[in-house]
């Protein structure tokens, strides 16, 4: 698939030259205290194929992303509470077009960025109640649909998309356990 060699088109193709892909992963777990586990993920991602002949980081992938996860469960089991920080590492945009105005169209690389996630959940007999949130931190790419103010222009373009494109989101929730009814 290459998004460089047209800025308004996907082409799919045969590949012209080398691609890989190189992740790899370290997670570690550890029970801090009765009932208090942390967790601690780490993932780096090398993806490369060649467009036109010529090797380049696969575009709107993330180099890397980590977790850290905290769960506490209370002795009696009516609780738990779960909070995880994800960081999500920057990568490379396809190359852009010059607009009218003799600007790129996006930045070469997008950052990284922070989300928050959290859940508090309380168990009964048979069922259990939820609440929580994710992207806390409220991050959301700027501008994810270019020219979306002219969806029947020629610049229009909805792929560029890299990050949430949504603020925070809060939810409630009950849970049936069938195998105890």
């Amino acid at each position: 698939m290459d998004l460089d060699s047209d800025p308004h088109a996907v082409h799919f193709t045969n590949l012209d030259g080398k691609s890989y892909s190189h992740t790899w992963q370290v997670e570690a777990t550890y029970p801090l205290f009765q009932g208090f586990t942390m967790t601690a993920t780490y993932r780096r991602t090398d993806v490369k194929g060649s467009y036109d002949g010529v090797l380049h980081e696969k575009p709107l992938t993330n180099k890397y992303k980590g977790l850290l996860t905290a769960s506490y469960a209370p002795g009696l089991g009516k609780w738990q509470f779960d909070v995880t920080l994800q960081l999500n590492g920057g990568g490379r945009m396809p190359d852009a077009y010059v607009d009218l105005n003799g600007k790129p169209s996006w930045d070469n690389r997008y950052k990284g960025y922070e989300q928050l996630s959290a859940q508090v959940t309380r168990f009964f007999r048979h069922w259990s109640i939820y609440a929580g949130g994710e992207n806390i931190t409220g991050f959301k790419q700027k501008n994810p649909i270019i020219g979306a103010d002219n969806p029947w222009g020629s610049n229009f373009d909805s792929t560029m998309i890299w990050g949430p494109i949504h603020g925070a989101v809060y939810y409630i929730g009950v849970r049936l356990n069938w195998s105890k009814l």
